[in-house]
């Protein structure tokens, strides 16, 4: 009973109303004008007629198209000016001036990017991949460096513990997940007896994200221990497109020289302390020498973009490393427009599929994909690639796996195999190809994470790390059951539902 007052009375269940109340009484208006004015309803459908006429000439994703259209057409009082407020999915203005010149300052600063000119020597094919994200990513660069992959979350915490012990210059934390527990409590006693010491320490954590997993205005209480925490975005009673830009990223840097990313958020069930969903299968991915610096870029771009500030740029730098196990690697980001203008994620995705020679192997919890992907994923099949895909055999969210589900005949009727973790649920993000390609990161398969979502990543040319990561999907495999095409069937419910939420997924 007290967690569920504690949960009606709380600020997000408070602006979650105050918006459902602002929708209301803007329909309400709309409604009631309508009803009394002729001339009114014949101008609200000529203005419909004109929003469709700007989405049908627009620059977008065609499913994003259809499911505008269909707002607009279901809904043809209000969908226009739903579409008004919310079809552009861009982040404020403000906030965008600030990241660009936390960017553009970063950048100037940056000397640790030195392989440029040693990668055509490699591969030509490679440079052209390399120079896509660099495009794509105004953060972007390409550094060697060295890196370890983590086929577990227990395994990455362990390692995690171990290099926030030995930080002597700053920690830097980014999460979309935090909440109370064995894990937090592990990290939160070193990041309290650093900052004691005078590390800095920084934590950067999702609003929404961490809702249910720590108390309200929990920053005051990091600050209380010397830890400096801002709450990215915080929810807020007023309608706008921005509530969907959540920070989705998970990095963790110590003094510029190691950084971490992957799956693995901090709370209980990614290091199974705790069941959620039978087994969580999860892994990322360690970072070592000067590639780090490009995670320092991100994280910085963030904080000072949410905090109104300016860190000194010049003291994030650290000496550069001669660490390096042959590999190139690219940290990269993606986000809303305008600051990411393309989609990086899905085009540094693509890009892997599109050229790969003789597999591509995926992990991910969520396959929510749109043509593009799909014809991707089907026409590297049909070059003679070998495509598989796993996916969670236990679901966290079951109209989600529906959605995930629908994907399934599709794919499989082009030949690309799908496959289902058996011992429960699957959080990794992973794709490697053809022994040379290995991206590992925080994006899903899905309209969020491809679209709305503040992300992160790793993309990694020729290191050992390639090796291990493949044997990892590999592990996983063995534990994972192939769906056939009887089983990718749907319901006459599950079609049902899938049929109403793709239609408006890539909206939401």
């Amino acid at each position: 009973m007290r967690k569920l007052f504690k949960f009606l009375f709380s600020r997000y269940t408070i602006s979650a109303l105050m918006i459902l109340g602002e929708i209301g009484l803007l329909l309400y208006l709309i409604f009631t004008v309508s009803a009394y004015s002729i001339v009114f309803l014949v101008e609200v459908l000529i203005v419909n007629a004109m929003v469709l006429v700007a989405i049908i000439n627009a620059d977008y994703n065609p499913e994003y198209k259809v499911s505008w259209m269909a707002a607009v057409l279901l809904l043809p009082i209000v969908g226009a000016l739903l579409y008004v407020l919310f079809h552009t999915r861009g982040m404020r203005r403000e906030d965008e001036r600030r990241a660009r010149e936390v960017m553009v300052k970063l950048e100037k600063l940056d000397n640790l990017d030195i392989v440029r000119e040693e990668l055509p020597e490699v591969a030509e094919e490679a440079l052209g991949k390399a120079r896509a994200l660099i495009v794509s990513d105004p953060t972007a660069s390409l550094y060697r460096g060295a890196s370890r992959y983590y086929p577990s979350g227990e395994e990455m915490y362990s390692d995690m513990l171990l290099e926030l012990s030995l930080a002597e210059k700053y920690i830097f934390l980014e999460y979309y997940i935090i909440a109370e527990g064995a894990m937090w409590e592990g990290i939160l006693d070193i990041l309290k007896e650093k900052a004691a010491s005078g590390v800095e320490v920084r934590i950067l954590f999702d609003d929404i994200g961490c809702m249910k997993g720590l108390p309200a205005r929990y920053e005051r209480q990091l600050s209380s221990f010397g830890i400096r925490a801002i709450r990215f975005a915080p929810a807020s009673p007023r309608v706008s497109a921005v509530h969907n830009n959540r920070d989705h990223r998970k990095i963790m840097i110590v003094d510029g020289k190691v950084a971490f990313t992957g799956g693995v958020n901090i709370a209980d069930e990614y290091i199974n302390a705790i069941e959620r969903f039978g087994h969580w299968k999860d892994g990322g991915v360690r970072l070592d020498g000067n590639a780090v610096f490009g995670f320092v870029k991100l994280f910085i771009s963030t904080w000072d973009m949410a905090e109104g500030s300016q860190s000194d740029y010049e003291s994030l730098l650290p000496a550069p490393s001669e660490v390096s196990d042959g590999g190139f690697y690219i940290p990269f980001g993606s986000g809303p427009s305008p600051l990411y203008p393309s989609k990086v994620g899905k085009r540094a995705i693509i890009d892997i599929i599109n050229q790969a020679k003789r597999y591509v192997y995926i992990t991910t919890p969520y396959l929510i994909i749109d043509y593009d992907l799909t014809g991707a994923l089907i026409g590297a099949e049909e070059r003679g690639v070998d495509v598989r895909i796993i996916t969670p055999g236990v679901p966290d969210k079951r109209l989600v796996k529906v959605m995930t589900k629908s994907a399934y005949p599709a794919l499989i009727s082009g030949g690309v195999r799908i496959y289902e973790y058996t011992p429960g649920f699957i959080h990794e993000k992973l794709i490697v190809s053809d022994d040379e390609y290995a991206l590992i990161g925080t994006i899903n398969m899905d309209y969020r994470s491809l679209v709305h979502h503040f992300e992160d990543a790793l993309w990694i040319y020729k290191s050992p790390t390639v090796a291990a990561a493949r044997a990892g999907f590999e592990a996983t495999l063995a534990a994972s059951s192939e769906v056939d095409p009887s089983s990718a069937r749907l319901s006459f419910g599950e079609w049902v539902i899938k049929c109403m939420l793709r239609l408006f997924a890539p909206l939401l």
